[in-house]
Formats: structure tokens, C-alpha cells, sequence
């Protein structure tokens, strides 16, 4: 998956973009990844629609590869914002631009909801 992952880092944020090439959203760009990386396989949609789709996991338990679910980033129900765990208390996620950053303090611990395994 960081293979994967890593290729983007840098490409601007687009609300509702699905591809790299064209502009993608933190939803879109997780979904772009778990496709292309040969760890599963779906369809493009939400946050809160991977959210529905991942099996939720202790924090104790987060692995690299494992989805993190923020809430209350914006105006909507449930999961808001999603980024792929890589380790050492990071995520790489499609903020503006596609970054790494830190999710064990200040505003992502604020808006922290759960953390997610894709299932087999």
C-alpha cells in the first residue's frame, strides 16, 4: 500500500475527485490506493461509505495499512475525513496537498473516530 501510497504525495486536493491525474479527494485517494495496490477491491465513495465497509479496530491493535476515520472535520454524519495508517503514529492522507502527517495529537487526535482494517 505505501507504494502506492508515496506516488501521490504532493497532488492537490479536489472535493470529489477519484483519480490522481485529475484531482482526488481524501476519500477518493483512499479508494484509489486499496484498488491499486492489490489489498482489495471498491468502489469509489466516502469517508463514512469506507467507514461502513472497513472492520473497526482497537487503537491498541492499528497496523500500517489500516484506515483512520476522523469526524466533525466538516458539516456531515458520521466519518468525515480518512487516511491509510503507515506507522509510528502517521497517516498519509489527501489534505491539501496529499501529505504525511502526525494523528496522536492536536487537531487529528481532536476529530479522531476510529480506526478500520479492510476486509479479507
Amino acid at each position: 500500500m505505501w507504494q502506492e501510497a508515496r506516488k501521490y504525495v504532493g497532488r492537490a486536493y479536489v472535493w470529489g475527485g477519484s483519480s490522481p491525474s485529475t484531482g482526488i479527494d481524501c476519500s477518493g485517494y483512499v479508494c484509489w490506493v486499496i484498488n491499486h495496490s492489490g489489498v482489495g477491491q471498491i468502489g469509489r465513495t466516502t469517508a463514512e461509505g469506507l467507514h461502513q465497509w472497513c472492520d473497526t479496530i482497537p487503537s491498541a491493535d492499528r497496523q500500517p495499512g489500516d484506515i483512520i476515520f476522523f469526524q466533525g472535520t466538516y458539516d456531515t454524519r458520521g466519518a468525515s475525513h480518512v487516511g491509510i495508517y503507515i506507522g509510528d503514529g502517521k497517516m498519509i492522507h489527501c489534505g491539501d496537498p496529499i501529505k504525511v502527517s502526525g494523528v496522536d495529537s492536536g487537531y487529528f487526535k481532536q476529530h479522531f473516530l476510529c480506526y478500520g482494517r479492510i476486509p479479507n
